[in-house]
């Protein structure tokens, strides 16, 4: 696991041990976030190189819009 996860999973341990219900959501937030960032990097360096028109529509994804 990548120190960014174990950094957000531990926040998340702690938030819920603390019963801070703000906190077990932004650390979860923060959890979600590292997971789909290793996804990310995972499935690029398996890829070959992106075109612009892929890029855009990842891009699109990311941002909530296109899908």
């Amino acid at each position: 696991m990548s120190s960014i996860k174990q950094h957000a999973a531990t926040r998340v341990a702690r938030a819920v041990r603390a019963q801070d219900q703000s906190q077990v959501f932004e650390a979860r937030q923060e959890l979600a976030t590292a997971n789909i960032e290793a996804a990310i990097e995972r499935a690029l360096a398996a890829a070959p190189p992106l075109t612009p028109s892929q890029v855009k529509r990842l891009t699109g994804l990311l941002k909530g819009g296109q899908r």
